[in-house]
């Protein structure tokens, strides 16, 4: 699939997928907003995924979402493809974020609009700063005794 679609990552949290005609489309970062609706598809207790699921997903996050139904279903299925490798592999629980936020926020829910807001990637990169700042403390700490 490499050699039919280019995909770069924007700036600004966007994903555009160029195909060898040089057609593109783009699609927008997930945030913690979006998760509450993803979790009926993606989620644990989610059935397989339909093809009208699919669309329905895509139009969710284009950046211009009529042309999504415009396609046909092959280059649709390869743009989901493309996308839970892209967006999707930061898909999580809504449970989970608040759990993240929370400890995000020293145990705390106050700026929640804040983190809701966000594209999962800055979120998944803040997660794993903090996990690395933890892990130091840790060892620090038993380092000293």
């Amino acid at each position: 699939m490499s050699d039919k679609y280019t995909v770069i990552r924007e700036y600004n949290y966007k994903i555009t997928i160029i195909d060898r005609n040089n057609n593109s489309l783009q699609f927008r970062d997930i945030t913690g907003k979006d998760l509450e609706f993803l979790e009926r598809y993606l989620g644990e207790e989610a059935k397989e995924i339909g093809f009208e699921d699919v669309i329905t997903i895509l139009e969710y996050i284009s950046t211009s979402p009529d042309t999504i139904k415009k396609l046909v279903p092959k280059v649709i299925k390869e743009l989901f493809d493309i996308l839970i490798k892209e967006i999707f592999c930061n898909f999580m629980p809504k449970f989970k974020f608040l759990e993240v936020c929370y400890h995000l926020q020293n145990s705390s829910f106050v700026a929640l609009d804040f983190f809701e807001s966000q594209p999962m990637t800055k979120v998944m990169a803040m997660i794993q700063i903090h996990q690395s700042e933890v892990e130091k403390i840790n060892k620090s700490r038993s380092q000293s005794t």
